[in-house]
């Protein structure tokens, strides 16, 4: 679950208000990550570290940001921030109107733990850079950022697109390697849709899908979705209008299917029949 900590403009110190905006939550789903949406046009930050990975887009403006005894890197529009623990860096705004990003910051233990699961086993690598330029990677860390705040989105998406995010940057940006991509087969990975078709109701762990068939959680999610052509959180989906569409038209009430079949509430459900199936559950109970 998302739990909304803070929106807050931050002061200046003779009491007049800037524009300065954050933003945090975190997700329980993620091992409490912390999430941070921030609009910073006059904040400088002192020279810092995190204990925690710092990973995030510039949807915004620029940041200037200075790391490794003042070695300076600007963010412009558009880069990916990737920040590993212990790196020392300040940030302040790289021009006028400041920047805008969206970050967060994944636990070291949560991030290993799934370099380990994509990788092997093996040390997690510093990324080369702390700043780049990589469009599949800033549209995974915008989707995940925009799922992290919503309420109805389901924890199996929430790490299976984290464990996304993990292999890109460190594929990409710390030498690391997954391996080849698999064709896919619908045998070993039977148990996992057995689960989705029986434990829908409940939100499904990744782990619990990839202990079924004894892969680690990113083995899991390759083979499922080369097996089914969809990631097990998009199968989920699919299970649960299957199942909500055969309570309606068996003359259930649109907000007790919409419990019954695992959605979050009759709105979440709607929403999601609209994406897969082009109409709302309610035109079924006039059908």
């Amino acid at each position: 679950m998302t739990e909304v900590l803070a929106n807050r403009a931050i002061g200046r110190t003779d009491g007049l208000m800037q524009e300065d905006r954050a933003k945090t939550w975190r997700s329980s789903a993620l091992g409490d990550t912390l999430f941070l949406a921030a609009e910073y046009r006059q904040l400088r930050f002192d020279p810092h570290f995190h204990d925690e990975f710092a990973i995030g887009i510039i949807d915004g403006g620029c940041q200037a940001f200075a790391y490794d005894n003042g070695r300076r890197l600007d963010f412009p529009m558009g880069s990916v921030a990737l920040i590993a623990p212990g790196v020392v860096h300040v940030g302040w705004p790289g021009v006028e109107e400041g920047w805008r990003y969206r970050m967060l910051y994944p636990p070291a233990d949560l991030v290993r733990t799934a370099a380990a699961d994509i990788f092997g086993d093996g040390e997690t690598p510093g990324f080369h850079r702390p700043g780049v330029v990589d469009g599949v990677l800033a549209h995974a860390l915008s989707r995940l950022h925009e799922l992290s705040a919503r309420s109805d989105t389901d924890p199996l998406q929430l790490e299976s697109l984290f464990l996304l995010v993990i292999r890109r940057a460190f594929e990409h940006h710390a030498g690391r390697r997954s391996g080849p991509q698999t064709n896919g087969d619908r045998k070993l990975v039977a148990p996992m849709r057995d689960l989705l078709e029986t434990e829908f109701q409940g939100p499904i762990a990744l782990a619990t899908l990839a202990g079924a068939v004894g892969l680690s959680r990113f083995q899991a999610l390759r083979h499922f979705k080369a097996a089914y052509g969809l990631p097990p959180h998009a199968y989920l989906r699919q299970v649960r209008v299957r199942r909500a569409q055969q309570l309606i038209l068996g003359g259930e009430r649109l907000a007790a299917a919409a419990a019954t079949a695992g959605f979050a509430d009759q709105a979440h459900m709607t929403r999601i029949f609209r994406q897969i199936v082009g109409y709302t559950p309610g035109s079924l109970s006039h059908a």
